[in-house]
This record gives structure tokens, C-alpha cells and sequence, in this order.
């Protein structure tokens, strides 16, 4: 399947989405501007890196993900803002991302722990239902007992590695078959 971009700000999917997120909060686009010091997947030490350095403050909310035509996901995310009121995302990304579309949710605070995304499917498609499963399966697993305190590379349990491992098997198969169906 292809890789999620961030969603489009005016789309009638993504408002009824944000809606369902954050009731009456308003999704932004905002411009990324990573700094040297800035570690891809970890937006709260990122944040907290530029509040030292720069000032201003944190806020909390979920970075809207689309794969078109197929689902739209949020992920918790942190952002800055600096002294200035402009809200800036910190995080450097695995590709390339100018923006991405920020729903702030002033209800959340981070508290070490990892959050799971909130997934949508756009198409009826077993397939797409089953993926969405497999992929609040793979963090369930990842986030079981003391592994939710943990971050970075973590060591699963033989057995909750096993049990990983036949989701992640299963997921690369649905992947295959949702790449070639949703070019």
C-alpha cells in the first residue's frame, strides 16, 4: 500500500474525520522545519529540545495521515510553538515532508506512554478492515504490560514475539495484495 500523506486540510472526509478526533477543534496545516538535533519518531523530546533552545511551548494533537482513497489515520503528535504564536512541526519524517496536517487537542497530555492512532477506513474492502485490525493488533502487542514504558528498540517475549511476528506475516501479505488493488 502506498505511504500516508498528510491529509488534505479542505476535504470533506477530513473535516467529518477531525470532527470525530477532536470535536470542534480545527485541523492546520502547518510547515515542517526540523533542526539538527531532531530524532525522526520522537516529536515530545524533539519539542522539548526547542522549547530550551527557543522558547515557547508545547502543544498536543494528532498529525492527520491519508492514504487516499483507502484510510485516513490520526497519530498523536507533539508540535512547537514559538514565541511568536507560529506553530511549527519539529519532527523530521523516514521521507521528505514539507507539512502535515495538525489537529490540536488541548484534552491530551503525553505521559511517557506510546498512543495508539485513531484509523479509518475509506473503502469498503475486507482487506483495508483486516490491515486497520493488524496494524491496532501490532500495537497492542508493542505496548503489552511494561513494554508501553519502554521506547526505542524494545525486546519482545518469545511468545508476544510470535504472535508479532504471524500479524506481521499477515500484514506484508495484505500489504502485497493492497498495493497492486490501490496503485
Amino acid at each position: 500500500m502506498r505511504r500516508p500523506i498528510p491529509a488534505q486540510l479542505a476535504a470533506p472526509e477530513t473535516l467529518e474525520f477531525c470532527q470525530k478526533v477532536v470535536p470542534d477543534a480545527h485541523p492546520v496545516l502547518l510547515n515542517s522545519d526540523t533542526f539538527p538535533e531532531a530524532e525522526e519518531m520522537d516529536c515530545f523530546g524533539n519539542v522539548e529540545k526547542a522549547i530550551a533552545k527557543n522558547g515557547g511551548r508545547a502543544v498536543n494533537g494528532w498529525a492527520i495521515w491519508l492514504v487516499p482513497g483507502v484510510y485516513i489515520e490520526a497519530e498523536f503528535h507533539c508540535v512547537w510553538e514559538n514565541d511568536a504564536g507560529t506553530l511549527l512541526d519539529v519532527t523530521p519524517y523516514h521521507y521528505r515532508m514539507d507539512n502535515i496536517l495538525f489537529l490540536p487537542d488541548s484534552t491530551r497530555s503525553y505521559k511517557g506512554r506510546q498512543v495508539d492512532n485513531i484509523r479509518q477506513g475509506l473503502v469498503n474492502d475486507p482487506d483495508v478492515t483486516r490491515w486497520l485490525y493488524l496494524a491496532r493488533k501490532r500495537f497492542e502487542i508493542l505496548n503489552t504490560g511494561d513494554l508501553a514504558n519502554q521506547h526505542g528498540s524494545i525486546e519482545l517475549p518469545p511468545k508476544l514475539a510470535k504472535e508479532f511476528s504471524k500479524v506481521m506475516e499477515e500484514t506484508e501479505r495484505l500489504n502485497s495484495r493492497l498495493k497492486r488493488r490501490y496503485p
